[in-house]
């Protein structure tokens, strides 16, 4: 239920037309086209199903024939729009559960996800009534249900949509590019996406200080977002070599890789593969080709790294960087455990970091891993 807002101090008394549910966008619409809303306050839901649309002085009046005999009321509103989606919520169910409502959300494209606690989840549809009338660019609320499967995709239960859609098929805009993405099928974080402008900027050190454009390669791309901000530097990129163990990733992947390569540079060779990582060793037109590796499956990294390393190429510098989930505390362990691995596979000049990123769990933290070296 949203709060009645007549009720609240500081506010103004403002005609509304009353419209039943269905036919508030085609009466939104017309009003602003007109240049009859009243700016600073959202439409407002009433008790039997009907909705109330805010109008400025400058609307007809009541009687004009424009408005068909539709019904108004006068109603005092806030003067200055919610600062949170919370703030459109009834204020006695607001503090009936107060310390249950979700703190944070996150959205992807025009997806937004949130987890709702058991106490509140009765009232999903309400919650996400408030969030689509507070941030105007999300199109779909959806509650987080977790990860499942193999692939550790995000099981999501589509609340309410703005247009009928529940699809969670979504486009963002990253480093440059436009990424297509569904979460629901293929593993995303927006809150990595610094670490894979870091990505970005380290391939161009790589490539100015080798004198040459570079391979890059990413066994755990998912739908390619780190391949975004890469191939959009085009000018030191020879050759990707990227993939997923998850079928419907690679689906976007390989879309999106196209759509990079025709905004870029369509010289640069794409290989796309679907298979487990540690297999491509066996391949013999892989081994010893990557410059640039990109080591990014936070919860086996460390493990899998010896059966990437056939991959990199001997006699010249190279680069290794990836992200790791670790026990709190166990950085210089870690570290030193992935130096002797790169060591025992032929690493000279080492210069490798283990730097923590965020937390991830009372006991866990995310790590940035970054190591230079010249294998021989």
């Amino acid at each position: 239920m949203l709060k009645p807002q007549w009720c609240l101090d500081r506010a103004k008394r403002m005609r509304h037309l009353i419209v039943p549910s269905a036919d508030t966008q085609y009466w939104l619409d017309t009003i602003k086209s007109n240049g009859w809303i009243e700016s600073g306050v959202g439409i407002l839901s009433l008790d039997d199903g009907m909705k109330a649309i805010p109008l400025n002085k400058t609307a007809p009046e009541e009687n004009d024939s424009f408005w068909q005999n539709l019904p108004f009321i006068e109603l005092a509103r806030e003067d200055k729009s919610a600062k949170h989606w919370t703030d459109l919520l009834d204020r006695e169910l607001y503090h009936s559960l107060e310390d249950h409502w979700p703190r944070a959300y996150e959205i992807i494209g025009d997806v937004l996800i949130v987890k709702l606690e058991e106490e509140v989840y009765a009232h999903r549809k309400t919650i996400a009534e408030a969030m689509l009338e507070q941030i105007p660019n999300v199109r779909i609320v959806c509650a987080d249900n977790g990860v499942e499967g193999e692939f550790r995709v995000r099981n999501l239960s589509p609340i309410l949509s703005r247009d009928g859609r529940n699809e969670t098929l979504t486009t963002i805009r990253e480093n440059g590019q436009q990424i297509l993405i569904d979460p629901t099928k293929s593993y995303f974080s927006s809150r990595l996406s610094t670490e894979r402008q870091g990505n970005s900027v380290a391939a161009k050190q790589l490539s100015t200080l080798v004198g040459r454009e570079i391979t890059v390669c990413d066994p755990y791309a998912g739908v390619g977002p780190s391949m975004a901000g890469l191939l959009n530097n085009h000018e030191m990129i020879d050759s990707v070599l990227v993939g997923d163990l998850n079928p419907q990733a690679v689906e976007l992947l390989t879309q999106n890789i196209e759509h990079y390569l025709a905004r870029g540079d369509s010289r640069i060779n794409a290989t796309i593969l679907c298979q487990d990582a540690r297999l491509w060793k066996d391949d013999p037109k892989f081994i010893g080709e990557v410059d640039f590796l990109l080591a990014n499956l936070p919860h086996e990294t460390v493990n899998h790294l010896t059966d990437l390393l056939p991959l990199m190429r001997k006699g010249t510098l190279t680069l290794i960087r990836g992200w790791a989930i670790i026990d709190r505390g166990a950085e210089s362990s870690v570290q030193d455990g992935l130096e002797s691995i790169l060591l025992n596979n032929g690493a000279t000049n080492l210069e490798l970091t283990c730097q923590e990123i965020k937390g991830f769990s009372a006991t866990k933290i995310f790590v940035r891993i970054e190591s230079w070296q010249t294998f021989v």
